[in-house]
């Protein structure tokens, strides 16, 4: 993951202020740190819609709709127990620790998913992942990736989880609709700085889970803060580098130069497809799931 010197970064990024999540809790039984587009300057998250950080350890979420975006669960390594997931695609999964489950909700999906049991602790991130309007339509479906299928990038003091895309010519098998890149990564203490190359016009969420790590052109970051890179326009590298062992989480992809038009968990790009969409949804048109509670 490091940069040599015939491969040095063709353009400095652009950076967002550092961004603290916004703390939630629903029940008794979930927790978050949230962050949304509209925290960072216009289109400076995009393909990201929302992101949260969460721990939940008991069921939150009735069944609920998706249209027009990807809901994408990245799950720690340090989970306990299992997330079981029902979808009106009819897949039925369960996934934990170091797994990525993928809901491509498309043109409209119903999905369930409640952790297993009384004693699971799901640690993970929730991503909203927009589509761009060409893509909106699509079928719905739903994929999970296990953690020991996902390849590992390994430097001097840092260890890289390639959960989508590819780094340092190593793939995961995940297939998004369109290109991304999702890395769960750690940094021991004073390890050699992770690179990490962002392709022109794409842009990254860089999220802290744990410790304190800068990021060259930058600063500092600490635990529960985020920030968006902006790719010259000829890519850039993201040279990241621990203060202390670090847990951080880096999300890239094309960025999507159109309208966001969300209402919960619907993300259109104009206030007529949302119309359409919520109208699909109370029409039915979004089909059933099997045996939810």
């Amino acid at each position: 993951m490091t940069m040599s010197a015939e491969h040095a970064a063709p353009g400095r990024a652009r950076f967002s202020p550092v961004v603290a999540g916004g703390p939630m809790r629903i029940g008794t039984g979930f927790t978050a740190l949230q962050f949304h587009h509209d925290q960072f300057a216009p289109r400076a998250m995009s393909p990201f819609v929302l992101v949260d950080h969460f721990h939940m350890r008991e069921p939150t979420f009735d069944l609920h709709p998706h249209a027009g975006m990807s809901a994408v669960t990245l799950v720690f390594e340090d989970t306990e127990g299992e997330m079981a997931s029902r979808d009106s695609v009819g897949h039925n999964a369960t996934f934990g620790a170091g797994d990525l489950h993928w809901t491509l909700a498309g043109r409209g999906i119903l999905h369930t998913q409640v952790p297993v049991g009384s004693s699971s602790h799901i640690h993970a991130l929730q991503i909203f992942v927009n589509l761009p309007g060409q893509l909106k339509s699509l079928a719905p479906d739903s994929f999970r990736v296990a953690a020991h299928e996902m390849p590992k990038v390994r430097g001097e003091g840092s260890r890289v989880r390639v959960v989508a895309g590819e780094l340092a010519g190593l793939r995961s098998p995940a297939r998004p609709p369109a290109p991304i890149l999702m890395l769960d990564g750690y940094l021991d203490a004073g390890a050699k700085a992770a690179v990490i190359p962002l392709q022109a016009h794409w842009n990254a969420w860089i999220y802290l889970v744990d410790g304190a790590m800068s990021i060259d052109g930058a600063g500092t970051l600490t635990a529960g803060h985020a920030l968006c890179a902006g790719a010259a326009s000829d890519g850039t590298m993201l040279s990241l580098q621990s203060t202390s062992a670090a847990h951080f989480v880096v999300l890239a992809g094309p960025r999507i130069d159109e309208p966001v038009v969300q209402h919960g968990p619907f993300v259109l790009d104009s206030e007529a497809a949302l119309a359409q969409a919520v109208a699909d949804f109370h029409a039915g048109r979004f089909g059933t799931v099997a045996d939810a509670r």
